[in-house]
């Protein structure tokens, strides 16, 4: 970016809030004593993205400047990359510009990455999709159930003490998360979880194989040229 006249700063990755971690129930008991249900995190997130510095950089650019520096981060059209998403049909990307300039330095072959990310990241978002609503878990989600209530957390499915503390605010947060993964993990429901989670990805990768297979292998090679460029500094 420096090179085609811009300013762009290196920025930490944004926390992953709980959703993303515990899908379906928190049952890590030492996360749930430390985060609650990620008020916390959220706020970080919030934090992080309001005060990122690149965005505040682009905001105040000149309209032309602006277009520009679009141009030579991402590229001028959404062409030369492309991934074909199961459910979702084509998404494009261009491959130009720094950002796959960057990634083609790192993974080489930066068509068959485009591919492989898009494609296995939207499995691993399916996966724990399909997961979530697997009669396989209603069992163990009502011993969950029953291990909450005598506790004094009177819910009948995770979402539900995710919900109301997710909203605000409230008290009671931490005790009940913490009551959550405990539950968790007494009524069996994480191995649960962890059991129809990993049937359902590997349904979804067998379909995909070539994809899954191509991220692992670039993403190993990826390791030496990464840390190549951090001791080069």
């Amino acid at each position: 970016m420096r090179k085609e006249g811009f300013s762009f700063w290196v920025t930490p990755e944004l926390p992953e809030p709980v959703e993303r971690l515990f899908p379906y129930v928190i049952d890590d008991k030492q996360w749930a004593a430390a985060n609650g249900y990620g008020r916390a995190i959220r706020e970080r997130r919030d934090e992080l993205a309001g005060g990122d510095p690149n965005r505040s950089y682009f905001d105040g650019l000149t309209k032309d400047r602006k277009a520009a520096a679009v141009t030579a981060l991402n590229g001028p059209t959404a062409e030369g990359l492309e991934a074909d998403i199961p459910g979702m049909g084509k998404v494009r990307h261009s491959d130009r510009g720094c950002a796959s300039e960057a990634q083609r330095v790192l993974y080489s072959d930066l068509r068959a990455w485009y591919r492989a990310k898009k494609v296995t990241d939207a499995l691993h978002r399916s996966a724990m999709t399909v997961a979530a609503g697997d009669p396989g878990l209603v069992p163990a989600t009502r011993q969950w159930a029953v291990c909450m209530r005598e506790r004094g957390h009177p819910y009948d499915m995770p979402q539900e003490a995710r919900d109301r503390f997710t909203r605000g605010p409230g008290a009671g947060e931490f005790a009940t998360a913490r009551a959550e993964a405990a539950c968790a993990q007494a009524s069996g429901l994480a191995a649960a979880v962890r059991k129809v989670s990993r049937a359902h990805q590997e349904e979804l990768e067998s379909h995909h194989r070539t994809e899954v297979e191509d991220r692992a292998v670039l993403e190993h090679a990826a390791l030496s040229r990464a840390r190549d460029i951090v001791r080069r500094g």
